[in-house]
């Protein structure tokens, strides 16, 4: 008879065999499962970009917002920020100097634009809405620097006056005087080409002096009245008609 095989030392020792076997296959299931779940992520992921994606289609980016925010950034992080609208507001203010006007005008620059404050008597005659030559020819340097720098933005224009009750056949009162003053400006951009979408006038009468018209006891003050007759154009980039 022929001899047996020999068969293993014992069954402890194929149990062994066995279990080593089966750890060597169990990291290339988990590897493969873990590989599964970051696909799925991914892909997840790249959903919820594209739909924020189209959210920001939609939406309307609040530039005054987001030049604060770049502001503030540049200050963390140490960048340089750059004055928005620099451009435009010194090409205005050569234009005007060119007028030597310039101590007839007030410039303010912001994240919103530009705001120019001509002083009243620069171009309107008391009780007047009918634009000086002087403001005529001033008007006529500023208008191509907007046009050029500009002509997407939108053009506000404020009239304001001070508290002197206005005594005119043509204007019943100060609301009326400041409102046809600030048509009269508008309507010179719009001659110029300017969108009628993109201009807006708002006549303020004597609720928004910039100094006290009266002292304290009720006294007028001429100087400072002087200075709350006045027209306002702000250069905006952000403009709702």
């Amino acid at each position: 008879m022929k001899p047996k095989p020999p068969l293993p030392a014992s069954l402890a020792d194929a149990e062994s065999d066995f279990q080593k076997l089966k750890r060597q296959a169990m990291p290339a299931k988990a590897e493969e499962s873990e590989s599964n779940w970051l696909v799925s992520y991914a892909d997840m992921m790249t959903l919820l970009v594209g739909f924020f994606l189209i959210l920001l289609s939609f939406s309307k980016v609040d530039s005054t917002v987001f030049e604060s925010v770049k502001k503030e950034a540049s200050k963390v992080f140490g960048g340089e920020y750059k004055v928005p609208f620099e451009a435009l507001s010194d090409k205005i203010k050569d234009a005007i100097e060119s007028q030597k006007m310039g101590d007839q005008v007030v410039f303010k620059q912001n994240d919103a634009g530009v705001e120019i404050a001509f002083r009243g008597a620069l171009f309107f005659d008391l009780g007047s809405a009918e634009l000086k030559p002087e403001a005529l020819e001033m008007l006529d340097k500023i208008i191509p620097v907007v046009s050029e720098q500009a002509k997407s933005f939108g053009i506000l224009i404020e009239g304001h006056t001070d508290n002197l009750p206005i005594v005119s056949k043509q204007f019943s009162s100060n609301w009326e005087l400041s409102s046809v003053r600030a048509c009269s400006v508008l309507r010179l951009f719009e001659s110029r080409g300017f969108s009628r979408k993109k201009l807006k006038a708002v006549g303020f009468a004597d609720t928004n002096p910039i100094l006290p018209n009266t002292d304290g006891n009720g006294q007028a003050l001429p100087a400072n009245q002087a200075q709350n007759r006045r027209v306002v154009l702000k250069i905006l980039k952000d403009f709702e008609s």
